[in-house]
């Protein structure tokens, strides 16, 4: 912990007092991000009993709002009374500062530790302004700018995905992705590309960094390589006729079958000339290239037929 860490729990840790109250005296607080407790947790703390008193700051009407101690709030609820360490004077970027300590004690997945550097990042500019916000909390969190961008980025990618309603199971699989892997994710701007590489490490949590790099790198190439073939047709006033239509898929499909022949065509004059001169040595740079080569291929192959099959059903 540095310095100024150690010097802003013992400022934060005047003006208090200790107190018995009813649980039903406490609320969750309205700053922090709300956390999803298993039976299992809550069970364990009313096993073991509370350890610490519940770290609170006054709210309204008699109330007091949680600082530190969510968990253990649940797990007292049918108690009469529980002891409270009342902070006075906190202010929302106090609440953050509190909760941190404890927080990064306990194991916490990506996604919840996004949630959490995301509205400090709020709550200092809320009270500061956005200039520098990110730095303010990094030097009190005690962590580096990059990785407080990272965070942000990791729970604006959980916001895209949310909006996109994307599927449970694969939301909640990227919960436990490492950070790494999840700002990767983060960084892409096309939604169905994303959301394509968000699907294959749900269906594969163990891919590393550098396949999900491929991934992306392979969704991206299909994307630009279609992406001309449909640009001078794609744009069709959605009432046209249909037999304009059906020639406009014809056209699109000639264009994919003419641009599959023509890679096919490169790709196999490359394998002749290297595997029939025993001189040329491929690194593995280039192999990775040819694989990639092969996978857009692959891609276009598949999209051609989809398109041939539909103008053909439309042209029946």
């Amino acid at each position: 912990m540095s310095p100024s860490h150690e010097k802003g729990n013992r400022r934060l840790k005047e003006n208090r007092r200790f107190l018995w109250i009813r649980p039903r005296m406490l609320h969750p607080s309205k700053v922090l991000p709300k956390r999803n407790f298993s039976s299992e947790l809550v069970e364990s703390i009313r096993r073991d009993g509370v350890q610490q008193p519940i770290i609170v700051r006054p709210s309204q009407r008699g109330m007091f709002e949680i600082v530190d101690g969510h968990l253990r709030h649940k797990s007292v609820q049918d108690d009469p009374k529980v002891l409270v360490d009342v902070r006075y004077s906190l202010e929302d970027t106090d609440v953050f500062l509190i909760s941190e300590a404890t927080f990064n004690r306990k194991p916490r997945n990506a996604y919840e530790r996004a949630l959490f550097y995301r509205d400090w990042v709020r709550a200092v500019e809320a009270k500061y302004g956005s200039r520098g916000a990110q730095a303010k909390v990094a030097k009190m969190a005690d962590l580096s700018e990059a990785e407080v961008s990272h965070y942000l980025s990791i729970s604006r990618l959980f916001a895209r995905l949310q909006s996109q309603k994307t599927d449970e199971k694969i939301f909640n699989t990227l919960k436990k992705q490492s950070v790494n892997k999840l700002y990767a994710l983060s960084k892409v701007g096309d939604g169905s590309v994303m959301l394509e590489v968000a699907a294959k490490m749900s269906e594969n949590p163990k891919l590393t960094l550098d396949e999900i790099e491929d991934a992306i790198e392979d969704q991206i190439s299909g994307m630009s390589q279609l992406d001309p073939l449909l640009e001078e047709d794609g744009e069709e006033d959605q009432e046209e006729d249909e037999t304009r239509r059906i020639h406009q898929l014809k056209k699109v499909a000639e264009k994919l079958e003419s641009t599959l022949s023509q890679t096919s065509k490169t790709l196999t004059i490359f394998k002749s000339k290297v595997t029939g001169n025993p001189h040329i040595f491929i690194s593995a740079d280039t192999f990775k290239r040819i694989r990639k080569m092969l996978n857009a291929l692959k891609r276009v192959e598949k999209e051609a037929k989809h398109v041939m099959k539909l103008a053909e059903q439309d042209g029946a």
